[in-house]
């Protein structure tokens, strides 16, 4: 089972993947752009915040 963070962690901001976060995660870019594109989102720019929850769902939030 995939470790989760209590608190929402930021993937991507201001249209930009927060790497960081991703490699505490174990995530990759690929993943997020799957997670994206399940929502119907297809550039990362179009972005301004997406977060994964605890829960493993990710939010996004638009400019």
């Amino acid at each position: 089972m995939e470790e989760l963070t209590a608190q929402p962690m930021p993937l991507v901001r201001h249209g930009k993947l927060v790497y960081d976060n991703l490699m505490k995660l174990g995530k990759s870019e690929p993943w997020v752009r799957e997670m994206l594109s399940q929502l119907q989102i297809y550039d990362i720019r179009d972005v301004r915040y997406a977060l994964l929850d605890q829960s493993g769902r990710v939010h996004v939030l638009f400019v």
